[in-house]
């Protein structure tokens, strides 16, 4: 499992996007709440509720998205 750190141009932790060793990616907030799932076999993007949101990676636009 890995994790890249989100950050604004001021150096500003906003969130990290993990991933599982299945391949699965997750958008973190900086207070660790789930923001949404990149599910790379169906090149979805999908919210924490489990909607799909877009076709392929759109992660990072969650993380710098949130408040």
């Amino acid at each position: 499992m890995s994790r890249e750190t989100i950050k604004d141009r001021y150096q500003r932790t906003l969130g990290y996007i993990v991933t599982e060793n299945s391949g699965r990616q997750k958008a973190l907030d900086v207070a660790q709440r789930t923001l949404g799932y990149y599910y790379p076999g169906q090149n979805v993007t999908k919210d924490a509720g489990q909607r799909t949101i877009a076709h392929g990676n759109v992660l990072a636009s969650l993380i710098s998205g949130a408040d």
